[in-house]
């Protein structure tokens, strides 16, 4: 693509806080995604800390033992999954929406010869009672819910779990955003191409969105990939988790359990079924 039609097409594009709400036709639910999340080569995306950090963490907050049962909402293509079935000995679920995430799951399970169970499903729609010992949404997958929906994912986590059943989030923390302003652009190189990637929060309703304008080497096409976030505050959180019935008994600043910091990017909270 030349220079030329590159400067045209971002000059016509919807301004970024222009960009209507639409939480359930994002970039993660695009056909488009759905083929490249499911292709053999797909690259996956890495944490905070390397996937086997983190799951330590996760288990020694969640304080879990062998042989139990953990769900594992909008699990992606099993990263997290994968090391506590394997390491830990978990029956674990997994849930997402995509279901190229979902096939890549399962590719990688059947390739340790772990037993995993995984289904295509949006958290909102979850249908077990009193099956799991323990629950997780980590990579501030939480955010990506609808804010409508983020009381009705509780609730159903709520009750798939146990009397006592623990959930673990990990999540972006709302005031990191405020402090550095509601705007942010830059431009990045890939081996493919370049993206330019658009960031605006609204503070009104404490939603980021954040646009990638991908051009690609070998077409002649600029694909955009949208998503939105709603971002939340420790109070926020809290409350809406005890408003689920959830006794939050731990919130951190990070995967190293560090304190949390009130403009920190990060927080992370465990609660339990009351």
């Amino acid at each position: 693509m030349l220079l030329k039609e590159i400067f045209e097409y971002l000059a016509g594009r919807l301004p970024i806080e222009q960009i209507p709400l639409t939480w359930d036709s994002m970039g993660y639910t695009s056909e488009v995604f759905h083929r490249w999340a499911s292709e053999p080569d797909f690259p996956g995306w890495s944490g905070d800390r390397p996937t086997d950090e983190e799951v330590g963490v996760i288990v020694e907050l969640l304080q879990t033992r062998p042989g139990e049962s953990l769900l594992d909402v909008a699990c992606g293509y099993g990263r997290h999954a994968l090391v506590l079935a394997t390491q830990y000995g978990l029956k674990v679920t997994g849930i997402d929406i995509s279901p190229g995430l979902i096939a890549t799951a399962k590719r990688r399970a059947a390739e340790h010869h772990v037993e995993i169970t995984y289904d295509v499903r949006h958290a909102r729609d979850l249908h077990w009672h009193n099956q799991f010992d323990h629950a997780i949404i980590v990579q501030n997958s939480f955010s990506l819910f609808a804010p409508a929906d983020a009381p009705v994912v509780l609730a159903g986590i709520h009750r798939a779990l146990r009397s006592k059943g623990r959930l673990f989030l990990d999540l972006d923390n709302k005031a990191f955003n405020c402090r550095y302003g509601t705007s942010d652009t830059h431009w990045s190189t890939w081996p493919g191409g370049l993206t330019l990637q658009e960031l605006y929060f609204h503070r009104e309703c404490s939603v980021e969105v954040c646009r990638d304008l991908i051009v690609r080497r070998d077409t002649d096409r600029i694909e955009e990939f949208i998503t939105f976030k709603r971002l939340y505050s420790p109070t926020e959180m809290c409350d809406l988790l005890s408003g689920c019935g959830f006794h939050v008994i731990h919130i951190y600043g990070g995967w190293d359990l560090s304190s949390l910091e009130e403009t920190g990017t990060k927080m992370l909270l465990v609660g339990f079924k009351e």
